[in-house]
């Protein structure tokens, strides 16, 4: 007969459980071990992505794009103006000539300047006649006409249409006082 080789019990204990065999305490707790490692790796997976996404596309989708003014629509006021001016000091006739434009950002305003201008012509003769021929001589003068001009175009627009402050710049293209 032959020898039966003899059954070292610690290689028993590691032998895999058959079905329906309980699992040794030994495999359960590297089982877990194995799962919390997984969960633990998918969590920071999970936080990291969430990070990147925060830092790169959540700010970057909620912060709008700063609004560029809309570009510059020009308008001239044609034909240019030409009135009388009186020298209060002399009593002599000068006259001032002036080719005015007018800047908008609103491209609507075009139309209102066009349907508005008979008005805007009035008020802005009524303006220049009353001047003193010496205040249009020097740059300040004519830089306080165009503010003031600017003022009577844009009070003549919200008058008619309620639009305020339409007009952004009123420009003389051409400025003679002889």
């Amino acid at each position: 007969m032959a020898k039966e080789p003899k059954k070292d019990p610690k290689k028993e204990d590691k032998a895999a459980p058959e079905a329906g065999e309980a699992v040794p305490a030994a495999s359960s707790g590297r089982m877990k071990l194995v799962v919390m490692i997984v969960v633990a790796v998918l969590v920071s997976m999970s936080v990291a992505g969430g990070a990147v996404w925060w830092f790169l596309g959540h700010h970057a989708s909620s912060k709008a794009e700063p609004k560029l003014p809309d570009k510059a629509v020009y308008y001239d006021l044609t034909p240019a103006f030409t009135v009388t001016l009186t020298d209060p000091d002399t009593g002599n006739l000068r006259y001032m000539q002036a080719n005015v434009t007018i800047m908008t950002r609103i491209p609507k305003v075009v139309d209102d300047l066009k349907s508005y201008d008979p008005e805007i012509r009035n008020d802005l003769n009524m303006l220049y006649s009353g001047y003193h021929p010496a205040q249009l001589m020097s740059a300040a003068g004519r830089e306080a006409l165009e503010k003031r001009s600017l003022a009577e175009v844009n009070q003549v627009l919200a008058h008619e249409t309620g639009r305020k402050n339409a007009c952004d710049s009123f420009l003389f293209t051409s400025f003679v006082v002889q």
